[in-house]
């Protein structure tokens, strides 16, 4: 459950917040399962938050500091991460269906990358995004456009694409692309079914949508 002493000074806006997060910079904001549907979050610093189970769809996070935060199995359909920094951010089994992930970064050449085994990420917008040595493992990536994206040592292992002809990647990405789906198949005898987003139950809904 969240905490409610920092969604109290979350909700009192993204300066008020920013400064708190400096004076307590030691303190690990816990959001588990809080409701931020529609929540104007640009710019914020959630640096190792605990947001999973979260429901933020529909949340704008552009530009948002995000390293290392927790969002395994929230809710970010239709989000906005629009140059968010993700690094080493923990997506694992969590939903991204139509979020847009343009020129967001979750990878770092030095650090360990983001967790997305298991997310799905059936027609997100990754226009610009850095995905060099992430974690796709067991995701939907169904409906994914990577012509423009980074995916330079992302691993594949048991990733599901509807068909072949949903999924553009770069010529520098086919054959990785193809060596990952022919020992999938191999393994498997089978390609993996897809997974069906379900929607999160029902939470009391908190009116953050026109928040600064």
């Amino acid at each position: 459950m969240a905490e409610q002493s920092h969604l109290y000074v979350l909700h009192q806006g993204r300066d008020v917040w920013n400064q708190w997060r400096q004076e307590h910079h030691s303190i690990q904001p816990d959001f588990t399962g809080a409701d931020f549907r529609g929540a104007q979050l640009r710019q914020v610093n959630l640096a190792g938050a605990h947001l999973n189970g979260a429901d933020l769809s529909g949340a704008d996070l552009s530009e948002s500091l995000l390293i290392r935060a927790d969002f395994s199995e929230a809710n970010l359909r239709r989000a906005s991460l629009i140059r968010a920094d993700l690094q080493e951010a923990n997506l694992r089994a969590a939903i991204l269906s139509n979020a847009n992930l343009s020129e967001a970064i979750l990878s770092n050449a030095v650090l360990s990358d983001a967790d997305l085994s298991g997310a799905i990420l059936t027609g997100a917008e990754v226009t610009g995004t850095n995905f060099s040595g992430v974690d796709f493992s067991d995701a939907d990536l169904s409906g994914i456009d990577f012509s423009r994206a980074n995916i330079k040592g992302a691993r594949l292992g048991k990733a599901y694409f509807s068909r072949p002809s949903d999924t553009s990647l770069t010529d520098n990405y086919h054959e990785a692309f193809r060596a990952h789906t022919h020992l999938q198949q191999k393994q498997q005898g089978k390609r993996r079914r897809g997974i069906e987003a379900e929607d999160l139950d029902e939470r009391a809904h908190e009116d953050w949508a026109n928040d600064e």
